[in-house]
């Protein structure tokens, strides 16, 4: 393209873009969602009326406890919203004024620059952000379907 409007295959490339930007989401949500689960946060937190809304919000059954969880992109790495909501999400306390549990699913391969970022943000550092936790998620691979012959039908 070099100027005016995108041709079609262009336009049709930039949507494949988008929605695999947002098949990575939801599939590092729905890992993410379940590691929090899998540590005893299970049930669902109804939010109240705030300007920001975390992607994941539960709180543990039995101790009451809140935590909230954020996926993050490569794309979304040097974004200036991401970097408003991670500094919003960490900096979040209790009525109590204790701090919230605050679950980072990132890529894998993205975990260095994400905590590079979380670094730099000063959310996470030796001295603070003890109750900010990056899980790497590492993508599913790929499950060959092996098929089988059909067994011819009895007529």
């Amino acid at each position: 393209m070099t100027g005016g409007r995108p041709r079609i295959g262009e336009r049709a490339l930039g949507a494949q873009r988008k929605v695999s930007g947002s098949l990575s989401r939801a599939s590092l949500r729905r890992q993410l969602e379940a590691y929090i689960t899998e540590l005893g946060y299970s049930s669902v937190r109804v939010m109240g009326a705030t300007p920001l809304k975390p992607e994941i919000a539960r709180v543990s059954p039995v101790r009451g406890r809140i935590a909230y969880g954020e996926t993050v992109l490569h794309s979304d790495l040097r974004r200036k919203q991401c970097h408003e909501r991670l500094i919003f999400f960490s900096q979040r306390r209790t009525r109590q004024r204790s701090s919230i549990l605050f679950f980072i699913g990132v890529a894998a391969a993205d975990q260095q620059e994400l905590e590079a970022l979380l670094a730099k943000l000063d959310i996470q550092s030796a001295t603070r952000g003890g109750h900010v936790h990056v899980v790497p998620i590492v993508a599913p691979e790929s499950v060959a379907h092996v098929r089988t012959p059909r067994e011819p039908t009895r007529g």
